[in-house]
């Protein structure tokens, strides 16, 4: 869970939100193409995958990673909200489950839940938001680990300037450490490469820059930091899976029709 949620840059799209209800059960569920996060109002059940196992109740948030399959057994009814999620920014294939304070966490799903089935206009950005804030105030400061604190310095650093031209080299100076343990170390705590992790923030700000209208691709490449055009177009396409021309034209393709059915 430390690797997903300490990161102020986390892009979190929302795709649904549900509340279940689950009989006594065992079950093998195969791979989905989104994220997972679930919070048991009752009940409890043991999740067993690849290379994990948890044993999640009423006090614990789980995590279940895109593309995931896992066996699930569960020992009595449960009730269960859920949310499926999209995140841009980062490679991320381990599950992980945190303790929470159950009550507080389950305010906050049944918020989400209620302002969900609702569907009153903005329900996506308040959704986002308070998922944004729970994750801020809740759980960011109970997973932070020993060693994170070791490369912070450079990761804020990053965070406040991937824009402009970094070395790995002078951040792991900031680091006190040689390139090659800062390497080694930011891959741990991250599950990617400095380099992928700058490059995420930097596609990141082009997707909301692409979003405005204001500005041209050549203008978004070099105010995101990229001096190449190509290498721009390379990495936005390994990030998002289309050109940036393409992502801009479905982009404004959905727009119309939305504006168009509402």
């Amino acid at each position: 869970m430390k690797v997903i949620f300490y990161s102020d840059n986390l892009n979190i799209e929302i795709i649904d939100i549900f509340r279940l209800y689950r009989k006594k059960s065992r079950y093998h569920t195969p791979k989905r193409p989104f994220h997972i996060l679930t919070k048991r109002i009752s009940g409890y059940t043991d999740m067993r995958f690849e290379n994990a196992f948890f044993t999640a109740g009423e006090g614990n948030l789980l995590y279940i990673p895109a593309n995931t399959e896992y066996t699930r057994q569960s020992y009595e009814n449960e009730e269960i909200i859920a949310i499926h999620l999209n995140i841009l920014n980062k490679d991320i294939s381990e599950p992980a489950m945190i303790d929470v304070d159950s009550a507080e966490c389950n305010e906050v799903f049944f918020k989400l839940y209620e302002i969900w089935s609702e569907r009153k206009k903005g329900y996506k950005y308040r959704c986002t938001a308070i998922l944004y804030r729970y994750l801020s105030d809740i759980v960011i400061e109970k997973i932070r680990s020993k060693e994170y604190s070791r490369i912070e310095r450079s990761v804020k650093h990053i965070e406040n300037n991937f824009t402009e031209k970094l070395q790995i080299e002078d951040l792991a100076k900031l680091c006190n450490m040689c390139e090659t343990q800062y390497r080694k170390l930011f891959k741990k705590e991250f599950g990617i490469s400095p380099v992928k992790y700058i490059n995420r923030l930097r596609i990141s700000r082009a997707v909301s820059m692409m979003y405005s209208g204001y500005y041209s691709m050549s203008e978004i490449s070099e105010l995101c930091g990229f001096s190449d055009q190509k290498y721009f177009n390379k990495i936005f396409k390994a990030e998002t899976g289309k050109s940036p021309s393409q992502y801009r034209r479905d982009y404004f393709f959905e727009l119309k029709n939305e504006r168009s059915q509402s």
